[in-house]
């Protein structure tokens, strides 16, 4: 008899104690980050960083515009900046990286990356910085909009900014005001 693939892997996390689990979610969460990683060096590698940051843009931004949507089901959360940024707390972080996001007003947040994996990653191969700028504005636009379609990005700084070794991206971003 066929079984439901994703009601017997529900079955199986059921069992597990909640640290377990909680390790479980992190394994799919190296996992997710591995493909992506793997699939932008070799775009870059074959066609070069534009290509690359095109499917990053399209598949990446999509995954995170739809899992935005998803988690702001998921939570009940609303559309303001404290949901968008409950949302993004949720969202799937890369293993390694660090950073924060701050609200700073009402209506507007700051975002920063102090340490990027992927990036120490393509250096630590004898890669370049990945030019990343135009992907971070495109993914996080989308999935900024997604929660609040009246969201902008403010201001943005990423490789192939220059930078100090304890900042690899930065962005504002708020949700415009009604003027009725």
């Amino acid at each position: 008899m066929a079984m439901d693939f994703v009601q017997n892997l529900r079955e199986k996390l059921a069992e597990l104690p909640k640290e377990q689990l909680l390790d479980f979610i992190e394994i799919q969460f190296k996992n997710l980050w591995t493909l992506q990683n793997n699939y932008m060096a070799r775009l870059d590698d074959k066609f070069g960083h534009e290509v690359a940051l095109d499917f990053d843009n399209a598949c990446f931004g999509r995954m995170s515009e739809v899992g935005a949507r998803r988690i702001q089901k998921f939570l009940g959360l609303g559309d303001d900046i404290q949901s968008i940024l409950t949302c993004l707390e949720y969202s799937v972080p890369e293993p390694g990286s660090e950073g924060e996001w701050t609200q700073v007003g009402e209506n507007k947040a700051h975002f920063k990356v102090t340490k990027c994996n992927m990036q120490h990653a393509r250096l630590n191969r004898g890669a370049e910085e990945l030019p990343c700028k135009d992907a971070l504005i495109g993914v996080m636009d989308r999935t900024f909009k997604a929660i609040n379609p009246k969201s902008r990005i403010t201001r943005a700084m990423a490789p192939p900014d220059k930078h100090p070794d304890d900042l690899w991206c930065e962005l504002e971003f708020e949700i415009e005001e009604d003027n009725n």
